[in-house]
């Protein structure tokens, strides 16, 4: 059996590796393409993208810190760059982001993904949280996928059975 560990790696490589897919795919879009508002998500493909990136430093700053100071608090100014980036600039700083999660995943104790962590005032496992930050950006994702769609693109397949296919096999 897969220890905790080894499941939060593959969901966090997972999470890299589509969440690149669709940088990947919508680095084809013009810019104005990109910001269009779309009605859907958080406006734009650009707009969403942001989010995602957003939420997924957010949340690696928030689990670093919580695990040297366990329930306190992160100031807001430690969480978001400065202005948030266009798309060369996030597609850059993301690619600076996934391999944080990596490392995090796999150098904290087995015994700590139990343990719970505090965040805008709510308790919760570290291990749940991580499935959450995978998850909010698979949501995402799909409303990127339908953008595209919208504009006439072909979106990635980003299905996590895809991700297994190509980099972990059927076992």
């Amino acid at each position: 059996m897969p220890t905790v560990r080894a499941l939060l790696l593959s969901l966090v490589d997972y999470m890299a590796w589509a969440d690149n897919e669709t940088l990947h795919a919508c680095s084809a879009l013009r810019n104005e393409d990109l910001a269009r508002d779309l009605h859907s998500s958080h406006a734009s493909i650009l707009g969403t993208l942001r989010h995602m990136f957003l939420a997924e430093y957010d949340w690696i700053i928030r689990l670093r810190l919580g695990m040297t100071s366990p329930g306190a608090e992160v100031d807001p100014g430690l969480l978001y760059p400065n202005p948030v980036p266009g798309f060369p600039e996030l597609r850059d700083q993301w690619s600076r982001v996934w391999p944080d999660w990596h490392a995090f995943v796999e150098n904290m104790p087995e015994s700590s993904f139990e343990e719970e962590f505090t965040a805008l005032g709510m308790r919760i496992a570290r291990r749940k949280l991580i499935q959450h930050v995978v998850n909010h950006a698979t949501m995402h994702r799909g409303q990127v996928a339908g953008m595209l769609r919208q504009l006439g693109n072909q979106p990635p397949c980003t299905d996590l059975m895809e991700f297994y296919r190509l980099h972990v096999g059927a076992a």
